[in-house]
């Protein structure tokens, strides 16, 4: 099964695109408005490649952190696809040289071309597309993630030995992306970094928080000198939580504090920073600074719900400049989820938490392959986000 998008400014130009390129046997997947005003248009035709090596799962592949989800999959047991999946992998368009033959070698090449083409026209038209793999391409499209990193993702997923299509994109977003979520195992300093407005102190409220309840020593540092009202919002949560709120304005003030001794026995530090422009390569300097001044561990922050392409040239500018990982915010507040896709593939960011509500109580959850498929798959007219994510809490 090849699988492409078309794009033209009305879906009749798109549509003859489509037979242009697939011929009039492709099957139309999905249709979207996009935001230029143009409409995609995302078909497929089958194509007679050989089926590709199936995908085991391994006993311990959710161990921990998805055994009760695995529980769960394996009490309802959804009844087995009638449907056959297919091979996805696109042709090579660039014809192979023609061998020299006989013509005996050549009568035989043309009775079994003969006889392939005869099984392939007695073969039932639309067994190709299962229920599955409409129901994915529909989801890649809803949620915006680009044409090339859909079709890796729905492959990988069609080739799961299961009939649960949850699990199975679980498994595909497993190999595709990476997971890294326990900050509390690392001693290094964690400094929140992204643009403005992304919800990095609310976040650090949120760790602050979930550290003091599980009586971890924490500190809390913040360099966010340029918000009105950023020192004042994030020591009131400090001020609740019986913690010092430590101030410093610049690089040096922040290399000098770290060298006290209660910042090097142990205990966990929180940085919060300023929102930054990452364009301007001055805001983008002193940044730096203040990483390489408190030696800490850089970690983007990002709201979800952004376009995808900016989204990929803002995870991308952050991770130059030391960040490895990913925390998403405002979960709760879109519908729409391929933009952390693509900047975690973009940048290759690791997965580590996410936000789901505005509230400083409910923490912050962790991101698993598990959480991630109920999130593309979702019903999107459901409210509660959190829903998604209460079997990988913290």
């Amino acid at each position: 099964m090849r699988i492409k998008s078309f794009t033209g400014p009305t879906v009749t130009d798109a549509m003859n695109k489509v037979r242009l390129t697939l011929g009039d046997e492709a099957i139309i997947l999905a249709t979207q408005d996009l935001p230029t005003g143009e409409i995609q248009v995302t078909a497929a035709i089958e194509q007679p490649d050989p089926t590709p090596q199936k995908i085991k799962l391994e006993d311990n592949w959710a161990s921990g952190w998805d055994s009760d989800w695995k529980l769960e999959a394996d009490q309802q047991k959804p009844k087995k696809a009638a449907a056959k999946k297919v091979a996805t992998t696109p042709i090579d368009p660039t014809p192979e040289p023609k061998p020299f033959v006989t013509a005996k070698q050549t009568k035989s090449v043309q009775k079994s071309r003969d006889e392939a083409s005869k099984a392939a026209s007695e073969k039932p038209k639309g067994e190709a597309v299962t229920p599955d793999m409409e129901m994915l391409v529909r989801a890649m499209a809803y949620h915006g993630i680009p044409t090339l990193l859909a079709e890796r993702i729905c492959r990988t997923a069609l080739s799961v030995e299961t009939d649960d299509l949850a699990l199975a994109l679980a498994a595909s977003l497993d190999r595709h992306f990476k997971y890294s979520p326990r900050f509390s195992a690392r001693k290094a300093p964690l400094m929140l970094i992204g643009p403005p407005g992304v919800g990095k102190t609310m976040t650090i409220a949120k760790m602050a928080a979930s550290a003091k309840m599980e009586n971890r020593d924490v500190n809390v540092i913040t360099t966010d000198m340029s918000r009105a009202g950023a020192v004042d919002q994030l020591k009131s949560f400090t001020d609740i939580l019986g913690l010092h709120l430590h101030v410093v304005e610049n690089a040096q003030d922040l290399h000098k504090l770290m060298q006290n001794s209660k910042f090097k026995d142990g205990t966990h530090t929180l940085i919060d920073t300023g929102g930054i422009n990452p364009y301007d390569e001055e805001e983008v300097g002193d940044l730096t600074a203040k990483i390489i001044a408190a030696q800490g561990e850089a970690v983007a922050v990002l709201a979800a719900g952004t376009d995808s392409s900016e989204m990929s040239d803002l995870a991308s500018r952050f991770a130059s400049i030391g960040a490895k990982r990913l925390i998403a915010t405002r979960l709760d507040t879109t519908r729409r989820y391929g933009g952390l896709f693509t900047a975690a593939d973009t940048a290759n960011l690791s997965f580590s938490y996410a936000s789901v509500s505005p509230a400083v109580a409910t923490g912050l959850h962790a991101i698993t392959p598990v959480n991630l498929a109920r999130l593309i798959l979702r019903d999107p007219t459901q409210s509660d986000i959190s829903n998604e994510f209460s079997k990988a809490t913290k």
